[in-house]
């Protein structure tokens, strides 16, 4: 079972044990979407002061992107689930504080665009010959922090409702460079070289902000 497979199935958990709580208290369910993309989620009050959630998001689209000397033709994945703990600071809102975890299988993969027929690796150039291959793969570590605001969730009532998040998680992504046989062992160092200066490139990523909007139902 890949890694991918493992964080979507523990995403699926953490949203399931929180969902076994429905008949503790009045429950909500929530959908929503945002820089996460779409998702499904559960949560239930503990008081007026407090409250517990989890949600699972996920979305793909084509992300083309330039790192180090290429420009890459990629595909961007997230698989996101969280756990949060909300607090309700003052009594006649639903605005709360919003701490936790997210668990993420996201990943940003591609090959890399020849141009004039060569690939640059560490500002030197290879020609791109039949066969030829450089493509790079970049994570999120599996486990994030969470902090944020928002509105919603509080357990006042039954019935429809607004809830919004803004805030971000952290964790510094990991890049691979992936390069055919061949060009490899023309580039040498170059290639070790080129996956360095991506990786430099990606660190500007590691705070990862998240803004959500949905409807919730509690009954």
């Amino acid at each position: 079972m890949n890694k991918l497979k493992r964080s979507a199935i523990r995403a699926i958990l953490a949203l399931g044990i929180l969902s076994a709580g429905v008949s503790v208290q009045a429950q909500e369910i929530y959908l929503q979407g945002g820089t996460q993309g779409g998702g499904i989620g559960a949560a239930f009050g503990m008081s007026n002061w407090f409250g517990l959630r989890a949600d699972i998001n996920a979305f793909g689209l084509p992300h083309s992107f330039t790192a180090g000397g290429n420009t890459y033709d990629a595909h961007l994945r997230i698989l996101q689930g969280g756990g949060y703990l909300d607090v309700f600071p003052f009594a006649g809102s639903t605005f709360r504080l919003s701490g936790g975890l997210l668990i993420n299988a996201d990943r940003l993969s591609g090959n890399a665009i020849p141009v004039n027929g060569a690939f640059t690796l560490n500002g030197n150039r290879y020609p791109a010959l039949p066969g030829a291959y450089v493509s790079a793969t970049v994570k999120y570590p599996s486990t994030m922090p969470y902090f944020g605001v928002g509105f919603g969730h509080k357990p006042v009532g039954r019935g429809f409702g607004l809830v919004a998040d803004l805030g971000v998680a952290y964790g510094r992504p990991r890049a691979n460079l992936s390069v055919s046989p061949d060009l490899s062992a023309a580039a040498g160092s170059d290639v070790q070289g080129e996956e360095q200066q991506i990786r430099e490139s990606m660190q500007r990523y590691r705070f990862y902000p998240i803004l959500q909007f949905g409807a919730s139902y509690r009954f």
